[in-house]
């Protein structure tokens, strides 16, 4: 083993541990998650496991609730890890369940719905270490429909 893999280790990231933030829209009570971020760079409660050109956001939505429709500032790929959703992107709706995934291109509009009597866990992955998503509503705790994470948004 070299010094330089002695100083890399891989280090297992238990990705729904983390604090996480109650997100909602201020005018639909149905309009929430919890999301956690638990490899983005600059945010607070996020890993100190991180890369230099990822964002993930984790995201719990349970049955009936939402996340609102937002265009991202970057592609995202959205895995379903546990649960059933409803993501529409760009007016297309389509049904994704556990281990199954979806491409959404930058800015384009997107939102995803629990399906079923279970929470839905879905990933957000995205290439680049920031992110702005713009929603179509404002979202608190932010008291903005603009949220900035990762890169030097602390």
């Amino acid at each position: 083993m070299t010094s330089k893999t002695q100083t890399k280790k891989v280090q297992p990231v238990d990705l729904y541990q983390f604090e996480g933030t109650e997100v909602r829209a201020e005018d639909d009570d149905h309009a929430r998650l919890h999301g956690y971020f638990p490899l983005s760079p600059g945010t607070p409660n996020a890993s100190d496991v991180t890369a230099d050109d990822l964002t993930m956001v984790c995201m719990e939505i349970q049955p009936g609730d939402y996340l609102p429709t937002h265009t991202d500032s970057s592609e995202e790929l959205l895995v379903v890890t546990a649960g059933t959703v409803a993501a529409t992107v760009d007016g297309e709706t389509v049904e994704l369940s556990t281990g199954q995934c979806a491409v959404v291109p930058e800015m384009v509009p997107h939102g995803l719905e629990t399906v079923g009597d279970e929470p839905a866990r879905v990933l957000g992955i995205f290439p680049d270490d920031e992110l702005t998503a713009t929603f179509e509503t404002t979202l608190e705790p932010f008291g903005t429909n603009v949220v900035t994470i990762g890169g030097d948004a602390d």
